[in-house]
């Protein structure tokens, strides 16, 4: 018995909004028993330019594509002869546990192949498959990533999932907040500017609800702005104005003083990533 790690791509590659070439894909081990396949094994045979330390063939099959079974002990395989394109299983054997491990249990691919990593068998790992088909044709449905949720209320509050509460990609399609009136999923980073309040509130607004966010107002400054531990948000009227210092971002709503900050909204349109929106059927206004 024998096993190797294919690569296998999502299904939905072509229509997931949130599929990435680098994260939506998995190494799955396959494993294969030899002996189903090939029915004849000879040491020290002659194929093409190489010679094979043992070599498997099919009597029944004599068109079957052979299998080279190489025993590293002092010196491997030339990358001649592993680049050749023949089908080749390099085994390294140094200790009396390598062997038992070849006698008593499956002959695997090294551990990191599960990551994709291509590590020589002479560094790493106990066996090498060269050669052989590492990519599956067959792509399969795949949950790998976790996708940020934000939700938005009547109330004008909104909410984003923490790292901890990530949607998996394929719980993202439906409305799951019986009290927000609107959410979307969001591939953003979790920091950063536009942060994903931003994005939140952007795309609820182009999904035709009118959001007014302290978040959006061109009185508004972030803690960047501010000496170190004070607030994220406040508000540059407070003094004159009366309004509150440190707002919550719902309090725009009902502020006379409110006008919106077209650069910053052009801003975050233009870096909007892409979302998916599940609006629930209450068209209220927050």
């Amino acid at each position: 018995m024998v096993g190797y790690y294919r690569d296998v791509k999502c299904s939905d590659m072509g229509a997931c909004p949130f599929a990435k070439e680098e994260e939506c894909h998995t190494y799955k081990l396959e494993t294969f028993d030899l002996k189903a396949f090939y029915d004849t094994c000879q040491e020290e045979q002659h194929i093409g330019d190489y010679i094979a330390d043992l070599l498997l063939t099919s009597s029944s099959k004599p068109d079957r594509e052979p299998v080279l079974i190489e025993i590293q002990v002092s010196h491997k395989s030339t990358p001649q002869k592993r680049d050749s394109g023949l089908r080749i299983i390099e085994i390294r054997l140094r200790t009396e546990e390598d062997i038992d491990s070849l006698l008593s249990a499956p002959i695997v691919e090294n551990p990191e192949a599960k990551y994709g990593q291509v590590r020589d068998v002479e560094t790493i790992g106990f066996a090498k498959f060269h050669g052989f088909k590492k990519k599956s044709s067959v792509p399969e449905q795949l949950e790998l990533r976790s996708i940020q949720r934000f939700y938005l209320f009547r109330s004008g509050k909104a909410f984003v999932t923490n790292m901890d509460e990530f949607r998996s990609c394929r719980k993202v399609w439906t409305k799951d907040n019986d009290k927000a009136i609107f959410e979307a999923s969001i591939d953003s980073f979790y920091l950063g500017s536009p942060s994903p309040y931003e994005f939140g509130y952007a795309a609820a607004r182009q999904n035709g609800i009118n959001v007014k966010t302290c978040q959006f107002c061109k009185y508004h400054r972030s803690g960047f702005d501010r000496p170190l531990g004070m607030s994220p948000i406040f508000c540059c009227l407070y003094k004159n104005y009366g309004t509150p210092e440190e707002p919550e971002p719902q309090y725009a709503k009902n502020c006379e003083y409110y006008r919106e900050d077209k650069v910053l909204l052009e801003e975050i349109s233009n870096s909007m990533p892409p979302i998916v929106v599940a609006s629930s059927s209450n068209t209220e206004k927050p």
